[in-house]
């Protein structure tokens, strides 16, 4: 009996001791990759937007995944200000932008998965030789696309509709009619690219067989239990979706006004909808790289494994882009992410694959950049933390002072003058001993940004101010400049989203914008100036028909290249207002610019034929000359008489 006793004891003892060990190991602690314990997680959001919400973004929603589950998921503000209606992070949708593009290079992974296509293979092979104008004989491959590496300039036109019936099909929308130019030798300049995914989704639909909204459909959003997401530009067949959607609104100086809901004919770059739930479901997929979790979106785990290397990588430390992803390290932590903006909305998503913990943040305002979604980011990932000190021992000798402008720009057609107004450029400032200052056109060139060499011709920031990229969800964390034969720089790469280029002396943003300011002062003062003459000779009843036809040639050319000048800002004012426009439509603006010029070139010659005028009148001509010389010059620089290239 006191032997049964004993081992009765025994067991009892086993017991508890198993017991208390479980409970040890379920109560042990989780962190996000900043050391934040999961259960604190509401509190830092809470306080990132207690500052923003309904002041900086009109409502928001945060998810966070960690280990295969969402740990934390929650709404912010309001999702339509109209009908004062609170952001559902379970139900309210969102517009999710360019992250759209991370769902296209997880259909073209999964298609690699299967053996039906390569990253290596050129895109002609599946899209044919005639479909696009291509300038250079080096092909595109799909990796290409995936680091924006293909060489199109920007598109801005028809990137979007407002009715549902102009939505262009993708077949259609992947042509030469449609095609920004391409401008760069692939695999030579990151200038990130909408066609680029463009070209990607459609070479899923040849491969698959499936239309691209069906593909996701069916391949990503069903397997993952997603239910109030879609990748369909017109949505309006789906009655919860509908009924969900959250407005979508711009800034105004005064809170933030309502936008108009609009479609983009750019699927694969930018057309899905979430919630912020789905979301969590979709970076759950995304993280499953040991597949524990049911929601899997490869069938091998390698593939994931695969996905997150990178693809293209400029220099050690720098940020680099892996399979479509924009990935960065701070403080030993590597970070995968993607922004996405719409007319309408902002979003980031942030994976950490090492820590399987991922966040995402949507919010309803175009160009967030207050800080919301990175400051998220930092909190639970990372913070933005630079501090570099000079460490080549022999600094660089080359002058790298001078403007770059984002490779991600129009070239080849008249659009390439709203730069002059709005743009993406750094002035790079060389202190030669190592140190480099660099300021931002976006920030007005206010603020100066120091660097440090820390390897040849590579420099990283020496504080943490985030920069208006920083706050975007971009970086600018590290510069690295490349040297042509000459040793001048041909360009500044910042490892990922865009490779910044030397701007030519004919294209100075600062000389056009100084010579077209010249032509447009002068003619306006010499036409004033003519008109007060012409009305001071009227009233003292002069005999004006001899001296008005001596001085009328030069007033001829006057008007004539106010014309020009009204036409050209017409122009862009009518693109802008209605960017849904095909560009072929501005044609009869460049034409009218190539007949006025031809009509002031015949005055001119006129004029100088002329031999019995004054010294006033002969000034005034040789003044207009001068000016038409330089606004032509400039129609030139811009692309204003090139009619053929839209």
């Amino acid at each position: 009996m006191k032997q049964k006793n004993k081992v009765l004891l025994i067991l009892v003892l086993l017991m508890s001791i198993l017991q208390s060990s479980f409970v040890k190991a379920d109560s042990e602690p989780i962190f996000t990759p900043s050391g934040v314990n999961i259960n604190g997680i509401e509190s830092i959001v809470d306080n990132v937007m207690e500052e923003k919400i309904g002041n900086k973004v009109p409502g928001s929603a945060v998810v966070v995944v960690k280990d295969g589950k969402i740990v934390f998921n929650k709404g912010y503000g309001k999702s339509n200000l109209e009908a004062d209606s609170d952001v559902i992070p379970e139900d309210t949708v969102f517009e999710i932008g360019s992250i759209s593009k991370i769902f296209t290079w997880t259909a073209i992974m999964q298609l690699e998965e299967e053996g039906k296509l390569k990253l290596e293979d050129d895109i002609r092979d599946f899209i044919g030789y005639e479909r696009l104008e291509l300038e250079f004989d080096t092909p595109i491959t799909i990796k290409d696309l995936m680091n924006h590496t293909a060489g199109f300039e920007e598109n801005a036109s028809e990137m979007m509709t407002f009715e549902k019936d102009e939505i262009i099909s993708l077949e259609n929308w992947v042509s030469s009619k449609h095609q920004p130019k391409q401008v760069y030798e692939p695999g030579t300049v990151i200038a990130y690219s909408n066609f680029s995914t463009d070209i990607a989704g459609y070479i899923i639909e040849l491969v698959s067989g499936e239309k691209f909204e069906d593909y996701i459909e069916n391949h990503i959003l069903k397997p993952l239990g997603v239910e109030k997401s879609t990748s369909y530009v017109d949505y309006f067949h789906l009655k919860d979706m509908v009924e969900n959607k959250s407005k979508g609104y711009g800034k105004a100086k005064n809170g933030f006004i309502l936008m108009p809901e609009n479609f983009l004919n750019e699927a694969p770059a930018g057309s899905i909808k979430s919630t912020s739930e789905d979301m969590g479901k979709f970076m759950i997929g995304l993280l499953n790289t040991n597949g524990n979790s049911n929601l899997k979106l490869f069938n091998k785990s390698f593939t994931l494994d695969d996905f997150f290397e990178d693809t293209l990588y400029v220099s050690s430390g720098m940020p680099s882009i892996a399979h479509g992803f924009w990935a960065r390290e701070e403080n030993g932590i590597r970070i995968l992410e993607h922004g996405g903006n719409t007319t309408n909305f902002s979003a980031f998503i942030s994976i950490v694959p090492e820590e399987n913990f991922g966040v995402c943040i949507l919010t309803n305002v175009a160009n967030e950049d207050s800080g919301v979604r990175i400051d998220v980011v930092n909190k639970l990932i990372a913070e933005f933390t630079h501090n570099a000190e000079v460490e080549v021992k022999q600094v660089h000798s080359s002058d790298l002072s001078g403007k770059y402008s984002s490779g991600r720009m129009i070239h080849s057609n008249f659009l390439s003058s709203i730069y002059l107004v709005s743009g993406d450029s750094i002035k790079v400032i060389d202190n030669k001993n190592g140190e480099i200052e660099v300021l931002l056109e976006v920030e007005g060139f206010k603020n100066s940004y120091k660097y440090s060499e820390i390897e040849p011709l590579v420099f990283e920031r020496t504080d943490s101010y985030p920069t208006y990229f920083d706050k975007g969800g971009g970086t600018l964390s590290h510069l690295k400049f490349e040297l042509d034969d000459s040793g001048e720089v041909e360009k500044v790469r910042t490892g990922n989203i865009r490779d910044y280029i030397r701007i030519p002396v004919n294209k100075s943003f600062a000389l056009n914008k100084g010579l077209l300011i010249f032509a447009a002062i002068v003619y306006v003062l010499c036409f004033v100036l003519a008109v007060i003459k012409f009305m001071r000779k009227k009233r003292r009843a002069v005999n004006i028909r001899k001296a008005g036809r001596i001085s009328l040639t030069p007033f001829l050319i006057n008007v004539l290249g106010i014309a020009i000048i009204i036409n050209v800002v017409f122009t862009v004012m009518r693109f802008m207002s209605a960017m849904t426009t095909p560009i072929g439509d501005f044609k009869i603006h460049l034409i009218l610019n190539i007949i006025l010029m031809i009509l002031i070139i015949v005055l001119t010659i006129v004029s100088l034929k002329e031999k019995y005028i004054s010294r006033k009148t002969k000034l005034y001509r040789n003044i207009m000359i001068v000016s038409s010389f330089v606004l032509l010059v400039w129609l030139i620089n811009y692309n204003y008489l090139a009619f053929w290239s839209i």
